[in-house]
Order: C-alpha cells, then structure tokens, then sequence
C-alpha cells in the first residue's frame, strides 16, 4: 500500500485561484479603507476650526473674520483646513504621495447650520455642520457626512 505524498498539481492550483479571487476582492477594500482613513485626517484637522467658530459665534452672534483660525500647516495628508466669513469651512488634501490616488487634491467644505438644511443666522446657534464633496467622491467622505 502506497501512501500519497504532496499536493496534487490541480489541488495547488485550486488553492492558487482561491487566493487570487481573495485578493480580487479584499485590494480595492483595503485601498477605499486608506482612502477614507485619509480623508478623515481632514476632518480631525476642520474640527478645530468647527470649535474655534462655534464659540465665536455663540459669544459674538456672528462669524469670526475669514482666516482668522486657519490651519495652513496641514498634516501629513492634509494640505490646509481654511474657513470665510460666512464660517464654512474649506479642507484641501495633498496632491502628491503618501497621498492615496482617489484622494490626491481632494476638496470638501463643511457649512454651519442652524438646523437641519437651514443656514445658520444671527441669534441662533450653529446645531450641525452639513458636508459638501467638491470632487463628487462621496465615499471617501465620513458616514456623517454622506447626505
């Protein structure tokens, strides 16, 4: 009686075609991940300008002057988080590596509101922050952001 020895050329060949449809999928998942993980640097950055504005205005009842809490350091994916005298806030990424292709000079501003779809005005307080994707890639925006 003889035993079997080793792996069959079809058996290593079925494992081979297992991981190339494995990798098929999970590639493209794990780049719209990085993506996404780029963009939210971004965020983190705009959220100290949505700070800094929401107590100005809460203090003032009115916006603080353009640029006055702008970040123009950026970050390592971040170009500059800049904001208007209306307080929307306008975040840009790089346009160069380690920056993912998909999000290479990818824009989105963020606009305060005094409510759901209404624009915040004087003596109200600014209750959430709508997104806007000026690049038309929704999906590499935040879940809170996607309307």
């Amino acid at each position: 009686m003889k035993w079997q020895r080793g792996f069959t050329l079809i058996e290593l060949m079925i494992v081979v075609a297992i991981i190339g449809i494995l990798a098929a999928i999970a590639i493209p998942a794990y780049q719209d991940y990085i993506a996404r993980a780029q963009v939210s640097e971004g965020m983190a950055r705009a959220a100290s300008l949505k700070n800094a504005i929401t107590e100005f205005y809460d203090s003032q009842s009115a916006f603080p002057p353009a640029n006055r809490y702008d970040d123009l350091s950026g970050g390592r994916y971040t170009l500059t988080a800049t904001h208007n005298a209306n307080g929307v806030i306008s975040v840009l990424l790089r346009n160069v590596p380690p920056v993912s292709n998909p999000v290479r000079g990818y824009a989105f501003t963020l606009t305060p509101q005094s409510a759901p779809g209404i624009a915040t005005v004087a003596g109200t307080s600014i209750v959430r922050w709508s997104c806007v994707n000026t690049n038309g890639l929704l999906k590499y925006l935040p879940a809170g952001c996607q309307n």
